[in-house]
């Protein structure tokens, strides 16, 4: 990504704060000019030293334009800092806010596809990065730039013999720029992609803290830490470097300059002490803003390197919502034709499935694992799209629905239940918590044999639950899982293992309960204990991504296939 790219993938977010950023950048010009004078002022002030020493009034006048100087910068400093600081904050707000918002809009395949920790470093490290470019880079340029017009213009002014050699050290710093400018953002890229690697490391090592423990994998885990932490170093180490190669190389020029001013000025030019300090302080004060324009280098590559992931992610496409029907008060019938998919272009997930689901029927889908029953649902639910074939509901293809109009027809409850860090009310009403009555919440938690439980909360169903429920058990965790569910209320039921982590006493009530919800429901089961799926309408058994038999738990059974081999197996297993 090269400077034009990026400034204006930024001005986007900046240009709402024009007015702001031109008021900053007056401010700040400002405070320079004023804080440029000091040499001139400090120059006169020993020049007339004498008249000082003689008369009261004069040295109460100097020291009072001194003052007036100095309180008025700082106070056109502190505002433009100000200023500057709401600019980039509002700034890092918006891009998060958009990046959250992209997240949610992204395709399953993407989070495949991308780390959870790599992403995380993208809305935390990189757009901090960014940040710098918003404020801190841009004041300082704005700062130093008119420190060192004002301060050469005022050095030619004072002597253009001594200020020649400005500009003969000037085409030296240029090529110390270059050589460096393409080995930090290189550096840079590497440090963005290890941060990405550690973030990712970190909620690996943090969420799977118990089974890190169980097998004893501590000292992996730290090694594989120690390693990325390593490249870290090496990788900020030479972009260091190079920064401080260049500054070291910037500061044997300013004192060749620094030497030939003293050795000049009395011997030649013959100054008066006045002039040579005023000249002196000049060039001192040149030494900064000059090495902040050098040192602005270095901030401005990690920020482009930080957008280039950031706008990276920006620019990832959506999923496919071209859809335009609203999907309201549906019967239910669920059609596969000849339905084939697979995850890469290697294999099929599902080959040429045909699959009729009735409205209000119960349906099962089992099969060993990795025969594609999971993929089923997740392409009625569109989180991917089939290679070839249609997926119908009431015989209307399922790509002509709003996408969130359509999901709003399917509640689902997963074995790998997943909870947020919110009260059990709010997990209950997930995504209706302003619509959604608590008579309503209470009714759900009720058929699901929560609301027992529910009640011996610390502050019931205003308990904060913390992160993916860790507060409750497995069992409650599930039956959280299935009131939700149930609150929703929708029409397309699926139930992937939903009592999995109940126990027996406990499954027969929830089973119970499901059995209530199925009612004028189409439901989806997907079943790996065949118990849990006899009293199903219709029986699917797939094979690697074939339907190879359906029916009726006993036809099955009769036919003596694919479906009586599994029965027979866990059957035998179960005795």
């Amino acid at each position: 990504m090269g400077y034009k790219k990026f400034i204006s993938l930024l001005f986007v977010y900046l240009k709402e704060h024009l007015g702001k950023l031109i008021f900053t950048s007056v401010m700040m010009i400002l405070a320079t000019t004023l804080e440029s004078s000091i040499p001139e002022i400090t120059g006169r002030i020993i020049d007339d030293w004498s008249k000082l020493v003689a008369d009261s009034e004069i040295a109460m006048l100097y020291a009072g334009v001194l003052l007036v100087v100095i309180i008025t910068s700082s106070l056109f400093k502190l505002t433009s800092s100000a200023s500057n600081s709401w600019v980039a904050s509002k700034v890092i707000m918006n891009i998060r806010s958009d990046m959250f918002a992209k997240l949610l809009k992204l395709p399953k395949s993407y989070f495949d596809q991308n780390p959870t920790g790599k992403t995380l470093s993208k809305l935390t490290y990189d757009v901090g990065q960014i940040a710098s470019m918003a404020s801190v880079i841009w004041m300082d340029f704005i700062k130093s730039s008119v420190f060192v017009i004002i301060l050469v213009a005022y050095l030619f002014y004072k002597s253009w013999e001594l200020s020649l050699t400005l500009v003969i050290f000037l085409p030296l710093v240029a090529i110390a720029l270059k050589f460096s400018s393409n080995r930090m953002r290189i550096a840079s890229k590497h440090v963005q992609k290890s941060m990405g690697n550690m973030t990712h490391l970190l909620d690996e090592s943090i969420s799977g803290n118990s089974m890190v423990k169980i097998y004893q994998a501590q000292q992996q885990e730290i090694s594989k830490f120690g390693k990325l932490i390593k490249n870290i170093r090496q990788q900020r180490f030479k972009v260091d470097m190079t920064s401080a190669s260049n500054m070291a190389f910037i500061n044997i020029l300013i004192g060749l300059s620094l030497a030939s001013v003293v050795y000049f000025s009395p011997t030649y030019l013959h100054m008066t002490a006045g002039d040579f300090l005023s000249f002196f302080t000049a060039m001192g004060m040149l030494v900064k803003p000059a090495k902040s324009l050098i040192n602005i280098n270095k901030p401005l590559q990690t920020a482009m390197a930080a957008g280039e992931s950031v706008f990276g992610l920006m620019n990832e496409k959506e999923e496919k919502n071209t859809g335009k029907k609203q999907l309201k008060n549906i019967k239910g019938t669920v059609e596969f034709r000849g339905v084939s998919f697979g995850y890469d272009n290697r294999s099929k997930t599902l080959d040429n499935i045909d699959l009729c689901i009735k409205a209000g029927e119960t349906v099962a889908l089992v099969g060993s694992t990795g025969s594609g029953k999971t993929t089923v649902i997740q392409l009625l639910a569109k989180f991917y799209l089939p290679n070839s074939g249609s997926i119908t509901i009431d015989g209307t293809d399922i790509n002509e629905f709003e996408l969130q109009s359509l999901r709003a027809q399917i509640a689902f409850v997963d074995q790998n239940i997943r909870l947020f860090n919110d009260s059990v009310q709010g997990n209950i009403a997930l995504g209706q918590t302003t619509n959604m009555t608590d008579e309503k919440i209470e009714d759900a938690a009720k058929i699901a044999h929560a609301y027992e439980f529910v009640q011996a909360l610390s502050e019931k169903f205003a308990t904060q639950i913390g992160e993916d429920g860790v507060k409750l058990s497995g069992g409650q965790r599930q039956r959280i899982a299935i009131a939700r569910a149930i609150a929703k209320d929708s029409p397309i039921l699926i139930l992937d293992e939903a009592t999995s982590a109940l126990d027996s006493a406990t499954e027969k009530k929830v089973q119970a309960a499901i059995d209530k919800m199925q009612k004028n429901r189409t439901t989806i089961i997907i079943a790996h204990r065949l118990s849990t799926v006899q009293k199903a309408d219709k029986i699917v058994v797939l094979c690697q991504g074939k339907i190879v038999e359906q029916g009726s738990h006993q036809a099955l059974l009769d036919a003596n296939g694919e479906y009586a081999s599994l029965y027979q197996h866990q059957f035998n297993k179960g005795s």
